[in-house]
């Protein structure tokens, strides 16, 4: 008989995401993930099957759990606001320089290994498929002019995002990254607000 696994996968998806923000991708190890839910690396080799598996495990979990928590802001009462809100809640778990470098270390491995990079494409189209969904639902309430959205805006928006992060790198790290990131989603949206909020 199986024993009952003591700790959840989510658990483990978690732990993993942050150490790799502390270690980088390729410096982190299966023991130091292991050490955060109190499982040894031979335990998380028997459940993954090897790092890279755990790591696969964790972009996969990005492609339902991010989306997910984006979709929250087309149920509010400015579904834009609330998306810039959450946008920037992600942001500011990146705390400093070396785990915003680590961060974009893991998104370099998404984009150059094949099997990393399939679950990176699916990423940002589920992504833009829900922004395009907030924006309808921002429309429908009001607080979007539907002439102002183009069809590219929720790709404008997921690029801003993404550039905000990377510019506030580049730029030497002024204020945080969360405030860097609503200033910029501010001014791409601002423009299609119905009326000035």
């Amino acid at each position: 008989m199986a024993r009952p696994r003591t700790v959840s996968d989510a658990a483990i998806l978690a732990a993993a995401a942050h150490a790799v923000g502390q270690a980088g991708p390729a410096n982190v190890t299966l023991a130091q993930i292991g050490d955060r839910v109190g499982l040894t690396a031979a335990a998380l080799l028997r459940r993954f099957g090897s790092k890279d598996g755990l790591l696969l495990a964790v972009a996969r979990d990005a492609v339902e759990a991010v989306p997910a928590r984006l979709a929250a802001a087309r149920s509010a009462e400015r579904p834009v606001a609330a998306l810039i809100d959450i946008l920037v809640a992600m942001a500011g778990t990146v705390r400093n320089a070396t785990e915003f470098a680590n961060h974009l270390a893991f998104l370099l491995t998404d984009l150059s290994a094949p099997e990393f990079q399939q679950i990176t494409r699916r990423y940002a189209a589920a992504v833009e498929t829900v922004i395009s969904a907030v924006l309808q639902a921002a429309i429908e309430a009001g607080e979007l002019n539907p002439e102002r959205v183009e069809q590219t805006t929720a790709e404008m928006i997921h690029a801003t995002y993404n550039g905000a992060l990377i510019t506030w790198g580049m730029a030497g790290h002024d204020g945080s990254p969360a405030e860097h990131v609503r200033r910029h989603l501010l001014h791409i949206t601002r423009p299609l607000l119905d009326s000035p909020r």
